[in-house]
């Protein structure tokens, strides 16, 4: 609910100062009346009775797959940004924000993407910047296909004026771009002009923002011309599924571009976010009827809302900043690493135990190391590790609970405390052994937690780390956890993934590093009672390991000598 204040904050209404728009929607108002009693209702809800299901499922799975890449997109952008986010953020981010701009003039409220990014961690001025700039590349994208859309529809609608109309809000548009690319490249007497106003400084750090996405401007356009693709098949869809609509592929295809400059236009209808409006005039010039075109409008409206509602978990998802994290941590029960790794469930149960014996085997503890585990939950890693008599065993969680529940354990020669993974409360070359158990997919900002690793171990130190494979299907898993499993969400708090890659790369500074990945189909298929097909699932178990497809990837790393 902050968020959604905020947003009304920054969409804050005042009559005095915003005369022009109740100006529009007085407008609007007096288009759309005249709009719905020329309607007849009648033959436009005969229509709807009579739709071919079929291609209308075929236009909500288009308009889905636009989403699908348009969060891609916007997962690239941040990352370009140094932001890596996982693609399930991405994606219900993006959702909330097109579920607003559903219903807000200009689709305004898409800005909220930003809003719903900071929850996540991502500052506002980044996730602006990221929409901002992914916006005009787009624009400009169906900007050019607008002028296309101009020549083919003036065309075929002979005697009217659109042609001049479309071209000036071409110029305008130009116009707004100029500006847009002014900001990213300022002058130093504009720079010095802006550094004396907030509002100006933020600008301009947007527009500096906006000039390294820059690079990646052709991956952006790419990505729009399939969103346009997939867009004008949908339109084309739900055309066949009403059937009285005859246009085109390409009727289809030029027609969202004409609409997006519509919703531009602050004095129409499609300009306050009714593009139903729109729709309708463009296809009556097209020799569409009243009926059938308010028809093809509302029902196209009435699919992406249905789509777009996959926003409202956006909205209520958890605030995964600092503080707030530290509040969902400390509600979890202190002994729930201890139930999985005794779970009634043999999928879980021989997940959790494999991957505890992978890293006892990677970490080669002795006796005489002082181990720590950092995120240590109930205390299991350590537990496994049954040595005799090591110098000294830390556990360290921000989980009060669990660290009374693995400290009651009365574990030989071990302590456990309360600490932050990024500030790690101990002195430079002073630890051995250091386990991180699926904790760095939580963090904000994991290279703070390497470098700290790395400040405290000791010269030939290891740190073994286990987390979620970015290359895998850990997403799938966790969703259907998530919805039918039990214990804590994994989904809410896994903030990144990463992939082998993206580990090498940030623990380049060791001398030797290995990995392993772990897939567990087998523990399922032995619910099958066939030695056979466990055989088979075993089999394909390693397969999938040895391509580095599995689904936990298991990750040590050496220090160097120096």
């Amino acid at each position: 609910m902050e968020d959604l204040r905020l947003l009304a904050g920054f969409m804050d209404f005042d009559i005095k100062k915003n005369s022009f728009r109740i100006i529009q929607v007085a407008i609007a108002i007096i288009i759309i009346l005249l709009l719905l009693g020329s309607v007849d209702y009648m033959q436009a809800s005969q229509i709807l009775l009579h739709l071919d299901w079929f291609f209308l499922l075929l236009a909500g799975l288009c308009y889905f797959l636009n989403n699908i890449i348009m969060s891609v997109r916007l997962k690239k952008v941040l990352g370009h940004l140094g932001d890596k986010i996982r693609f399930r953020i991405a994606f219900l981010s993006h959702m909330s924000g097109m579920l607003l701009s559903d219903f807000t003039p200009g689709r305004s409220g898409y800005l909220y993407v930003a809003f719903a990014l900071n929850k996540k961690g991502i500052s506002l001025p980044k996730g602006l910047a990221a929409i901002a700039s992914t916006y005009i590349y787009d624009l400009l994208f169906k900007i050019s296909l607008a002028i296309v859309a101009i020549y083919y529809f003036y065309a075929t609608i002979t005697g009217l004026p659109v042609g001049y109309i479309l071209y000036m809000i071409v110029i305008l548009l130009f116009v707004i771009i100029a500006g847009y690319f002014f900001i990213m490249y300022p002058g130093q007497v504009l720079q010095t002009f802006c550094q004396k106003n907030t509002f100006l400084k933020q600008i301009l750090e947007l527009g500096e923002q906006s000039r390294s996405i820059q690079k990646i401007s052709p991956y952006i356009i790419f990505i729009s011309f399939f969103g346009w693709i997939l867009r004008g098949l949908e339109w084309f869809f739900v055309a066949m599924a009403i059937g009285a609509v005859t246009i085109s592929l390409i009727d289809a295809l030029l027609l969202n571009p004409l609409l997006t400059i519509l919703s531009l236009i602050p004095i129409t209808p499609a300009g306050l976010g009714i593009q139903e409006a729109g729709v309708v005039g463009l296809l009556t010039l097209l020799g569409v009827s009243l009926a059938t075109a308010t028809a093809f409008a509302f029902l196209t409206r009435f699919l992406e809302i249905v789509i777009d509602l996959i926003g409202l978990k956006g909205f209520f998802s958890l605030d995964t900043k600092r503080d707030s994290l530290l509040s969902h941590y400390n509600a979890i029960d202190g002994d729930i690493d201890e139930r999985a790794y005794n779970s009634d469930l043999c999928s879980q149960r021989y997940f959790q135990r494999r991957r505890t014996d992978t890293i006892k085997q990677m970490l080669e503890a002795r006796n005489c190391d002082v181990i720590l585990d950092i995120g240590c939950g109930s205390g299991v890693q350590i537990r496994a590790l049954e040595l005799d008599s090591p110098n000294l065993l830390i556990g360290m969680d921000v989980n009060r609970s669990a660290l009374l529940y693995a400290k009651s354990k009365n574990i030989p020669h071990s302590e456990f405390i309360i600490a932050d993974a990024e500030q790690l409360p101990f002195k430079k070359n002073t630890v051995s052994k250091i386990i991180c158990a699926e904790i760095i997919e939580h963090l904000h900002e994991p290279q703070k937690m390497i470098a700290e690793s790395q400040r405290v171990l000791k010269n030939d130190g290891m740190i073994v780390i286990t987390t979620p494979n970015e290359h895998s299907v850990w997403g799938v898993y966790e969703f259907f956890w998530d919805t039918f499993g039990r214990g804590r969400n994994y989904g809410e708090t896994h903030l990144k993934f990463f992939s082998v890659r993206d580990l090498g790369n940030y623990f380049s500074a060791y001398d030797t590093k290995s990995h392993t990945t772990l897939f567990f189909l087998s523990p399922v298929l032995a619910l099958l009672n066939s030695r056979k097909i466990l055989q088979w699932g075993i089999a394909l178990d390693k397969k999938i390991e040895r391509i580095n497809g599995g689904v936990i990837i298991v990750f040590s790393a050496k220090k160097n000598n120096g």
